[in-house]
């Protein structure tokens, strides 16, 4: 995969490839900032945003809330980088157990996308498995 598979019109929420290593490559060379979010063990909405809230360096005032994580995920001040790729790995247990959260986790991170589309920055998000969602 090429550095150009990370571009702002290409922002949205997909399932992941199989290959997230030679995407991991491309958000690199694209000068992307890669983050990865583990959710293996997270079974609803309060686990979910602590998983955010660490794995995504949140800031100190984030109030562990969907309207804290939408204001963050629209914001990213304290990474540089030229684009965001945030790679989901685990979500099973999340969507089975809490399925209307895990809808309204990715209806923030779908509206973030499209807001970063919109200012002419990548924002990809990748989970893995995800068989509802389009293919990247």
């Amino acid at each position: 995969m090429s550095a150009a598979a990370i571009e702002a019109k290409r922002s949205g929420v997909y399932r992941a490839p199989a290959q997230v290593d030679a995407l991991r490559t491309a958000a690199g060379k694209a000068g992307c900032v890669w983050m990865e979010l583990p959710m293996q063990t997270v079974a609803n909405k309060k686990q979910f945003l602590a998983v955010c809230a660490k794995q995504l360096k949140l800031p100190s005032y984030f109030g562990g809330n969907w309207d804290a994580l939408a204001d963050c995920v629209r914001d990213f001040n304290w990474l540089s980088g030229k684009g965001y790729v945030l790679h989901i790995a685990g979500h099973e247990k999340f969507a089975q157990a809490a399925p209307e959260d895990y809808q309204t986790a990715l209806d923030v991170l779908t509206e973030a996308a499209a807001y970063w589309k919109e200012k002419g920055t990548p924002f990809v998000v990748l989970v893995d498995g995800a068989k509802e969602l389009p293919a990247f």
